[in-house]
């Protein structure tokens, strides 16, 4: 008789092993989606506390990995609501654990693009993250982190609370990941144009490799009414 081993694996184990469901399936096309699934969140973030949003992307070289591809930064600002700091670890190192499973329309990918990016970043770079976030008040808390594949839970290695003297509010996203800008610039370049048009209201700063600024400035401070949620 033959015995059948059954086994369970966590969700982030599920998406470490099969990352190109989610579109990171090659070098190019996981830097296309890390950007766009991290802007898409600062939208997000923004329009659904009614602000205009400010968005920031930096992407930067960082040389070679040992097999030959490209590592890049990838630093993204946003001026939104911010995240409070219970929420931080989990909502950036926890595979479906996010503020997107209502039913209501928001954009990305089944809620956890986010997350995948710098799942992506941790599997190729073997680097944490970098979350700084504050929802506008006295504190700014920064949290260095990695996603533990097996338990799907994060994993921090520090925490540091800084005085929010400006009152900044928003969230910071820096983390390194393998990459290759080379093929995948054109396509960069067109998800800004294109998210440009879809959201006059937004302004919104890209910083290449190269150190070009490609910049799109708001035409409108009217943000769109956000969705209603809806019945199952």
């Amino acid at each position: 008789m033959v015995k059948v081993k059954f086994e369970k694996i966590s969700p982030a184990d599920f998406f470490y092993r099969n990352r190109d469901i989610a579109g990171f399936s090659s070098p190019s096309r996981s830097l296309y989606m890390s950007i766009r699934e991290l802007v898409e969140n600062s939208l997000d973030a923004c329009e659904v506390g009614r602000i205009p949003p400010n968005i920031i992307v930096e992407l930067s070289s960082e040389g070679n990995s040992e097999g030959g591809v490209g590592v890049y930064k990838l630093r993204i600002e946003d001026n939104g609501i911010g995240v409070a700091a219970e929420h931080v670890p989990k909502a950036f190192a926890t595979v479906f654990y996010g503020s997107k499973y209502g039913y209501k329309q928001s954009r990305g990918t089944f809620g956890l693009g986010g997350t995948m990016a710098l799942l992506y970043g941790q599997i190729t770079t073997n680097k944490p993250a970098t979350v700084i976030s504050s929802k506008g008040g006295r504190e700014v808390h920064k949290f260095v982190l990695m996603i533990d594949i097996v338990k799907n839970e994060p994993k921090i290695f520090e925490h540091e609370v800084f005085e929010n003297k400006k009152r900044w509010r928003g969230t910071i996203v820096e983390f390194y990941l393998e990459g290759d800008y080379t093929n995948s610039k054109s396509k960069i370049i067109q998800y800004f144009n294109h998210t440009a048009i879809a959201n006059p209201h937004a302004t919104l700063m890209f910083i290449d490799p190269r150190g070009r600024l490609y910049y799109y400035p708001r035409v409108t401070t009217k943000v769109p009414e956000p969705p209603e949620e809806s019945l199952p």
